[in-house]
């Protein structure tokens, strides 16, 4: 993969921003890439974005359901726990420093 900075005369094709992690498309035969030229860009070849596409897809579509499961249940023992946690700080003895 051929690097390229922002700012710079570009052929048409998908490039990769390295800080921020944004695919920026060139639509034609020729653009320019936005950013600065401390701006990085990795080119990604047409193969690879046909094939890498859709297995980011399935992945995203096979675990994102069981990240919302794991944070809802996160959520209801936070609440569950909130009035233990409640009572433990009313229970706590004063602590004075003199």
């Amino acid at each position: 993969m051929k690097r390229f900075e922002g700012n710079s005369k570009v052929g048409g094709g998908f490039y990769f921003q390295q800080k921020s992690w944004d695919l920026v498309t060139v639509s034609g035969k020729a653009g320019v890439l936005p950013g600065t030229a401390s701006d990085q860009y990795l080119k990604v070849p047409l193969f690879l974005m046909l094939v890498g596409a859709p297995v980011f897809g399935a992945t995203l579509v096979m675990f994102l359901p069981f990240v919302g499961i794991a944070l809802f249940a996160h959520a209801m023992f936070r609440k569950a726990m909130k009035p233990f946690a409640a009572r433990r700080l009313e229970k706590a003895p004063a602590h004075v420093t003199r």
